[in-house]
């Protein structure tokens, strides 16, 4: 979608994203939303970008939340509201050529898709599962085994180094760098751009964590533990999460996850925003989910529990109380 967005309706495209982000329409209001769009083709082609917006951007559901969050004049929201406009007028790649991150993650030589999770060997042995919507690099020299994780989620088993001296294995992100000790982890990149973590959690063995701007801040982590680290600090380690790798056999495994919990690993398979009423968010659902049918687990948490999907458009849903 590379067409001009008329800067007016990329305006009100943007309010309306606040809106529906902030809540469920009245009925007045849906009925105007639907001839905002119906009134004019700039005002569709504008709406149609700001999903595309909002499906590609990790750093937009936040933007949208403090927007709908601040009083209808505050500065915060205007400058949501004009960095939001700017973004639909200009469109996601021009946003992309912006920033260092999101551009490396697209020029990425190794990629999955949305919903793809794949397996793949290192020249070293290694075994390394992808998760959805991943980019990495591997580079492979005489000093060390590195894999650069631009965005998504990796699990790593590492192999013996037939090289001597045997050379380190490194996952690095741009918060720092991740040191494995003969493990079995799982390294994710978290946050957005502008407020980055990277999460480490550790099956088996040990790793230590080196943020990038400490250099006297190593970390250990061992296995049944979890963690995560921005630029300067490493956060307190907890027990790691019940099922944590499911998603490594393609499922996600609920026992009395919130729903907004879950509906959160959902969203990263699917394109589109999927907003929870906060009212519903702390339900407890059991089961277990293919992850490869994000849509299909939305009809099955319906089904069993005391909601309905409201489709907004193709790519909003908001999940509401019956």
């Amino acid at each position: 979608m590379n067409r001009a967005i008329d800067p007016r309706a990329a305006r009100a495209a943007a309010q309306w994203l606040v809106r529906l982000h902030a809540g469920p329409l009245t009925a007045a209001e849906q009925q105007a939303f639907e001839a905002w769009r119906a009134g004019d083709p700039a005002h569709e082609t504008a709406w149609q970008r700001a999903e595309l917006v909002c499906s590609t951007l990790a750093s937009v559901p936040p933007a949208l939340r403090q927007a709908a969050d601040g009083a209808p004049q505050s500065p915060q929201r205007r400058a949501v509201l004009y960095g939001l406009a700017g973004l639909i007028a200009a469109g996601p790649a021009l946003w992309l050529a912006s920033q260092s991150e999101p551009w490396q993650a697209w020029r990425a030589a190794i990629r999955t898709a949305r919903g793809e999770i794949r397996h793949m060997n290192l020249p070293d042995g290694t075994q390394l599962v992808l998760n959805t919507d991943t980019a990495i690099d591997v580079r492979f020299d005489d000093g060390a085994r590195l894999v650069v994780l631009h965005a998504g989620e990796i699990h790593v088993g590492t192999a013996h180094d037939g090289a001597v001296p045997a050379r380190p294995f490194l996952v690095r992100s741009n918060n720092g760098a991740v040191r494995a000790l003969g493990t079995h982890f799982s390294v994710r990149h978290l946050g957005s751009v502008l407020a980055s973590r990277t999460q480490v959690s550790v099956s088996e063995g040990a790793v230590e964590i080196q943020p990038s701007q400490a250099s006297g801040a190593v970390r250990r982590v061992d296995a049944g533990q979890q963690g995560s680290f921005d630029d300067r600090a490493v956060s307190a380690l907890t027990p790691l999460a019940p099922h944590a790798a499911g998603w490594l056999q393609g499922v996600l495994i609920a026992e009395r996850m919130p729903l907004g919990e879950v509906l959160d690993h959902v969203a990263r398979y699917r394109y589109g925003v999927l907003r929870c009423d906060p009212a519903l968010a702390a339900m407890p659902v059991d089961g277990i989910f293919q992850l490869s049918d994000p849509d299909n687990i939305l009809l099955l948490l319906q089904r069993s529990l005391p909601i309905r999907l409201v489709r907004r458009t193709r790519y909003w849903i908001s999940v509401e109380a019956v």
